[in-house]
């Protein structure tokens, strides 16, 4: 049981150690979603397959990523934070293994992307539940404002390293790169990640899990505010999946040059999150979610109405970005700070929920509909208008 997490709740100073851990752990799940993206069109032309099945290796990794979270969450709440962190960095580090050598055989790589999305579902749920049993009230709001740079700026920075390691070596060695760096992750945490669980670990039941999602679905407050990130997510997603397409095949960039391109926005989400520290203490969480929407609102009609180009299309997924890093941490705070037991199972539904469907609805998108500029701004109003609609469920459905 932790013992170490009075200091955190100081309203003078942020203590930053369990931030910078995890931040660690979130980045681990992160990079698997996007690292690969420039390298979607190379792989379609090598192993000869179409850019519509090629894009199994990102919904099966997301399938998996989302599925996976609903077994660590409940386990990480009833065993702790640790074992669960080296349980599923071993399953992310054993399908990397397998992409790696076996990158001339596509059923492989699907398979290893799959256990790579069963691994990565750990990250996800025990970068948030540590930041949950670290901090409360301002500071939980400014480390969520701080982890988002890394939960929504690696899939979009996550492209610049894959584009460029693709370019200059292949892009079977991205997946060298991943393994690189999962293999280097998984020695420090195991040496310097603490146990945060603010309690007394107990016994695992899966009756008790079973009943403790069914009451967790049918709670307004959480599905209302985790609503807020799956929408976004999805937006985020369906972009950087038909972006390497419109830019590399439509554009002629390279997949470095992609990655490149893709600093821009990384820099927008920056700019959003700095904003939304800056503007935390003087402005109400509905005021500053306002502010997203209409920047979202701007994304979306200068799709419709700019000419067709790449300064459009990455200056809109731009303008998301900053709406983005205002949004995320803002709907996990009214996700979690009501909160303080079972956060582990409530990050769980919640992250399963985004990756699942994000990766099936976002696969669908970009096969679909959402192909070219003009249908990607109509897809921004929509995500915007669906936003708008949940924030004004989520506050009515707010502990009073």
């Amino acid at each position: 049981m932790n013992t170490n997490n009075t200091d955190t709740l100081s309203p003078s100073r942020l203590n930053k150690t369990p931030l910078l851990l995890a931040m660690m752990i979130i980045a681990t799940g992160q990079v698997g979603v996007s690292i690969y993206l420039p390298s979607l069109p190379l792989i379609s032309q090598e192993l000869g397959i179409s850019s519509a099945d090629v894009q199994l290796l990102v919904t099966l990794f997301l399938v998996g990523f989302g599925g996976s979270q609903l077994f660590y969450g409940p386990l990480s709440d009833a065993l702790g934070r640790r074992p669960i962190f080296i349980l599923g960095q071993g399953v992310y580090l054993v399908g990397t293994l397998l992409c790696f050598t076996m990158t001339n055989n596509f059923t492989a790589l699907v398979l290893g992307r799959l256990l790579q999305g069963l691994g990565a579902g750990s990250a996800s749920v025990l970068g948030r539940s540590v930041l949950r049993d670290s901090y409360s009230g301002y500071h939980l709001t400014k480390a969520m404002s701080y982890i988002s740079i890394t939960a929504s700026i690696l899939p979009i920075l996550a492209p610049v390293i894959g584009g460029w390691v693709a370019w200059h070596f292949s892009w079977q060695w991205v997946f060298g790169f991943v393994l690189i760096y999962l293999i280097c992750i998984l020695i420090i945490g195991y040496f310097i990640l603490p146990e945060t669980l603010p309690y007394a670990p107990q016994k695992f039941s899966i009756t008790q899990t079973l009943r403790d999602y069914t009451a967790l679905i049918k709670n307004p407050q959480i599905i209302s505010s985790a609503g807020l990130n799956w929408v976004s997510y999805l937006a985020s997603l369906v972009s950087v999946s038909l972006l390497p397409f419109l830019l590399q095949d439509g554009f002629g960039l390279t997949a470095a040059e992609y990655g490149q391109t893709m600093i821009i926005p990384s820099a927008g989400l920056m700019m959003g999150s700095f904003l939304l520290n800056s503007l935390n203490k003087r402005c109400s969480i509905n005021q500053l979610m306002s502010l997203a929407l209409v920047i979202m609102t701007i994304s979306g009609l200068w799709l419709l109405f700019a000419s067709t180009s790449i300064f459009s299309l990455v200056f809109a997924f731009t303008l998301l970005a900053i709406a983005q890093g205002i949004s995320f941490p803002l709907s996990i705070n009214l996700l979690l700070a009501p909160h303080t037991h079972k956060v582990g199972t409530i990050s769980a539904l919640s992250g399963s929920v985004q990756m699942c469907l994000s990766g099936l609805l976002g696969g669908y998108l970009v096969k679909n509909w959402v192909t070219d500029q003009v249908n990607l701004g109509i897809f921004y109003l929509v995500i915007t208008i669906s936003m708008l609609l949940v924030l004004l469920w989520n506050k009515q459905a707010q502990p009073k």
